[in-house]
């Protein structure tokens, strides 16, 4: 919505187009100034180059008088006084500070000054008996109108009262009446077609200034609306997603307590609705963020395709429901890209090749491909796509075998956010498919030709989970169910609802890791509190960030601290990875 100041501005630059403005003055006098001051900072931009060539051609004219005429040396002083007048005057041209009036008075004695001078030049010679040309008139009058930038109303007065003087001097100097007439003839109309023409650049001008001003309004409008999804966006991630952050990890404690089958069928479909609104929520907040310009960055760097792939593939395998998942990558390949970004986009290709591919066979695999590229493929031998159907497959909640919206099919975004990813991460993305053939989506990434020479060392994290956690979380329901589940995989919990009862849970004794949400209700974040419990265990305690506003300055804050972030709704088999490779460090 526009502030009432720019929704007036606004009526009053419509209005303005409406009303015309063929006399070269706009009907509100705010609009006026403003438009002034735009043409003011817009001569002044371009004055550097206007003055030097203004100077070049009077120091070339005073040379060429003083070598080729006879009053060469009687003229040189004026040439050299009008040099000096400009010199002293560019500062007040220039001077952002200064009212547009004294910028504008200045820049118009200038002009009368250099005409002044050149009319003076060509009289002397002409008293003396030298018949000086007069195209320094004419140089000076195409300056005038078309160089300077002058407002048109005072290039007008400028110009036509130095014509007036040229002639009017001629005639009392007693030159020729045939001369006179002719050089007034000339420069009369050089005149005329110089008010036209400037008559029509300044009205060009105010036009493009009232274009402009609309397009900023319309430029500020857009990006209060993107302000307003914004917070619309992080209200609905923190305030939908503890919720459901808590319904998956008591729906994983239930499941965990009670082993009788009536629960364990019961505690299963819930923990399915969870996951599957989970999902619809995560699609459309991602789908959001994607849409508004800088909120997802893109943080390159080396990854290595084979385990990558081999760790997504594998994380499908309970999605899989009779469909044969093979990974083809027999060696290890380096590429460069975001791991994170790139995960959520395979992830979405997977998901959607195992939901509506009816497919018995997917196939990931990665293979060097030309130009230092390297190209991921995921196949599947489903039923296939017409090409109708590749050109709506990623429009946005577009389902082609989905026409009653069943809701476990998803909400139809996920290959507009691979899409979306894909452009964000420049990575080029082709379908190629055919009614009955399958689907193969096809991706390039570039090539890392020197991978890290330590990657190949790294040791596989433990699987085990013994250690003591410190749990800080001002939701008791979220608390409570994060401290059940982590009890019940065998670590020592302490929970916490706040900087003091954390700061007192450690002074009780150590701690292998801290697990904070990021919103608790403090003055300091969850990741200022993490790093205020580091300093007071004296040691970089391995540590977890759980949120439901993942954002790209939170994510670079956290990696600057080496603090892992979850997004909430935390599945709970990617909150025991992270726990897994965090309980490695302690």
């Amino acid at each position: 919505m526009l502030s009432p100041t720019l929704h007036s501005q606004e009526r009053a630059l419509l209005q303005q187009q409406q009303r015309g403005y063929v006399g070269l003055r706009f009907h509100w006098p705010a609009l006026e100034q403003e438009f002034d001051r735009y043409r003011l900072q817009r001569s002044q931009r371009q004055l550097p180059w206007v003055f030097g060539s203004v100077l070049f051609f009077m120091l070339a004219y005073a040379l060429l008088d003083f070598l080729m005429t006879p009053l060469g040396w009687l003229t040189l002083p004026i040439r050299v006084s009008a040099l000096v007048l400009l010199m002293l005057g560019y500062p007040l041209i220039a001077g952002r500070q200064l009212a547009p009036k004294i910028a504008w008075s200045a820049y118009g004695a200038a002009y009368a000054v250099c005409g002044l001078s050149i009319i003076a030049v060509i009289y002397i010679n002409i008293s003396r008996g030298v018949n000086l040309p007069y195209d320094g008139m004419f140089l000076l009058f195409c300056y005038g109108y078309f160089m300077l930038g002058l407002p048109w109303r005072m290039t007008l007065l400028l110009s036509w009262g130095q014509f007036a003087v040229f002639i009017g001097l001629g005639w009392w100097l007693g030159v020729p009446l045939d001369v006179l007439s002719y050089q007034g003839l000339f420069l009369g109309c050089v005149n005329l077609i110089g008010s036209f023409g400037s008559y029509l650049l300044e009205h060009s001008q105010r036009s493009a200034w009232l274009n402009l001003s609309l397009l900023e309004i319309a430029r500020s409008q857009a990006e209060g609306e993107d302000a307003r999804k914004l917070r619309l966006l992080a209200a609905a991630s923190h305030d939908l997603r503890q919720p459901l952050n808590a319904m998956g990890l008591y729906a994983e404690h239930l499941a965990e307590l009670h082993t009788d089958a009536p629960t364990q069928q019961l505690t299963q479909r819930l923990r399915e609705s969870v996951g599957q609104l989970g999902r619809m929520l995560q699609s459309l907040l991602d789908f959001t963020r994607l849409t508004l310009p800088g909120q997802i960055s893109v943080q390159r760097a080396p990854l290595e395709l084979r385990s990558f792939l081999a760790r997504l593939l594998h994380e499908h395998e309970g999605q899989a429901q009779g469909t044969e998942l093979r990974l083809d990558c027999p060696e290890p390949i380096w590429v460069i890209t975001d791991a994170a970004l790139l995960e959520r986009l395979l992830r979405n290709l997977l998901s959607n090749a195992l939901r509506h591919a009816d497919a018995s066979l997917l196939l990931l695999s990665a293979c060097p491909a030309a130009g230092e590229q390297v190209e991921i493929r995921v196949r599947d031998d489903g039923r296939g796509l017409s090409a109708q159907e590749q050109a709506l497959v990623f429009e946005e909640f577009r389902q082609l075998d989905n026409p009653g919206r069943l809701a476990e099919r998803g909400l139809g975004l996920g290959l507009a956010i691979v899409q979306q990813l894909a452009q964000l991460l420049g990575h080029s993305l082709q379908l190629d498919s055919a009614p009955g053939e399958g689907s193969c989506f096809r991706l390039w990434l570039p090539a890392n030709l020197a991978p890290p020479v330590d990657a190949e060392g790294a040791p596989a994290p433990s699987n085990s989970l013994t250690g003591r956690v410190l749990v800080i979380e001002d939701d008791q329901a979220g608390r409570d169910a994060l401290a059940g589940l982590l009890q019940r995989w065998g670590l020592d919990v302490q929970a916490c609802a706040d900087l003091s009862q954390a700061q007192q849970a450690l002074a009780n004794g150590p701690v292998d890791v801290l697990i904070s949400d990021l919103r608790l209700g403090l003055a300091q974040d969850g990741l200022q509190v993490l790093e205020l419990l580091r300093e007071q265990a004296q040691h970089m305690l391995p540590a977890l960030l759980m949120t439901a506003e993942v954002t790209p300055a939170l994510v670079e804050r956290a990696a600057l601290a080496h603090i892992p972030v979850l997004a909430k709704p935390v599945l709970p088999a990617r909150l025991r990875q992270a726990l897994v490779r965090v309980l490695a460090q302690a």
